[in-house]
Formats: structure tokens, sequence, C-alpha cells
């Protein structure tokens, strides 16, 4: 464990034992809430002045909190913004999105089962099928729907969350690749092969997505040290 490493998870521990958010301790050093999630990141860390104010509220010395053993951290202890006041309400919007897009889609496929079918009989009654009378199946829209919404929700997480999701992007990849297989199997069967380009594909997604979140990360530090200066 390093020394940036210890500090945060030092951070985190007193911070904790005070009952404290991140929000309460922001207010009481005059920081932005940012600040103190970056630092307990590991991201940065604050100024010895603001490690004496740190250690006044916690009543405990500067070596302390520089130099105690801080239990391992658990994984959602890592999550930027956790503690930020209005996280849930931003994941809420977040789910609330991304179902009012899926539910638009189960909308339009009711809508064309039931009042476009298949045609109509000699009664003018429709016929009630999920194949058109040209033979496109309506449940193919929820193929193309999900690249779509994934990159909806994705754009959303970024423009918010301030961070990359590798679950959305893959996703949207294979969906796209199931939008495009979909879409020309009829003119050649052998397009199926299109997945094998998924996994050189989802390997680079997995790196573009770690390093667009370091990328998220130090833009987010670079902000914090603006907001302190100004």
């Amino acid at each position: 464990m390093d020394d940036i490493e210890r500090l945060a998870g030092n951070l985190i521990r007193l911070r904790k034992a005070a009952g404290l958010t991140q929000a309460e301790l922001a207010e009481k050093l005059g920081y932005s809430n940012k600040s103190v999630s970056k630092w307990e990141r590991g991201d940065g860390y604050p100024d010895i002045f603001t490690l004496r104010k740190i250690a006044g509220i916690y009543n405990v010395t500067v070596d302390e909190i520089l130099s105690g053993i801080a239990p391992t951290r658990g994984k959602e202890e890592f999550i930027p913004e956790r503690d930020d006041p209005q996280y849930g309400f931003k994941r809420a919007l977040l789910v609330i999105s991304c179902a009012s897009l899926f539910c638009v889609t189960i909308i339009a496929f009711f809508l064309f089962t039931f009042l476009a079918g298949s045609g109509r009989d000699e009664t003018n009654t429709v016929i009630i099928s999920v194949i058109s009378a040209g033979g496109y199946g309506y449940w193919a829209m929820f193929v193309y729907n999900i690249p779509l919404d994934a990159i909806a929700c994705y754009i959303f997480i970024i423009v918010v969350h301030k961070r990359s999701s590798f679950l959305i992007m893959s996703i949207t990849l294979w969906g796209l690749l199931a939008s495009i297989h979909l879409s020309v199997m009829q003119m050649q069967p052998l397009t199926a092969l299109i997945y094998a380009a998924g996994a050189p594909l989802q390997i680079l997604i997995g790196y573009f997505n770690k390093y667009l979140n370091i990328s998220l990360r130090s833009s987010a530090s670079t902000s914090g040290k603006k907001e302190k200066i100004n």
C-alpha cells in the first residue's frame, strides 16, 4: 500500500467513524464534496493546512492521518460521489430514463402487433400478428433499440456521473453487431461471422473504458483545484 492509498484509506475510515458524509466534511473545510471524493479515491491529497483542519475535526494528529493503518477499502468505497446527496437522485434518473426508452419500444411493438398486424381480413378486422404483410418481424425493433438505448444511457452517464461504463459499452457493441446481422442475414447467411469481430472489439472496449475513466478522474481533479482557487 503506497502513501497516497494509505492516506485515502485513513480519510475514509476517520470520516465514517465520525459519522460524516463527504458533503458534510467538505462544508466544514470550505471545499467542494468533489475535492473530498478525490482525496478518498487517491487521485489527490489535501495540503498540510487542510490536514490540520481535518485532524482537528476528527480529534487526531496529522501523523495519525498520514501514517495510521487503514483497513482495506471495499469495492463500493471506490465509487466516486457515493456520499453525494444527489447520488441517489442521479441513479434513479438514469434508471427511469433507460426504462422509459425500453417502454417506448414495448408500446410500439404492441401497437404494430395489434393495430397493424399482417393486414386486414374480409371484414376489415386486423389480423393480429408479429409479422407484417411484407414479412417484417416487429420483434426486430427490440434488437434495433438495444444499441440506441445503450448509447443514450452511456451519454447520460458520461454527462451526469462523469464516468464511463464498460457494461453499457459492451451492450452497445453486441447490440450493433446483432442489428447488422439481422439487417443483412437474408441476403448473406454467413453474416453471423460478424460476431467473431466482437471478441477483439470487446478487448479494445475494456482498454478504452479504463483509460477514459482515468481521463475523466483527471479532469475532475483539475476542476476541483480550479474551484478551490476561485
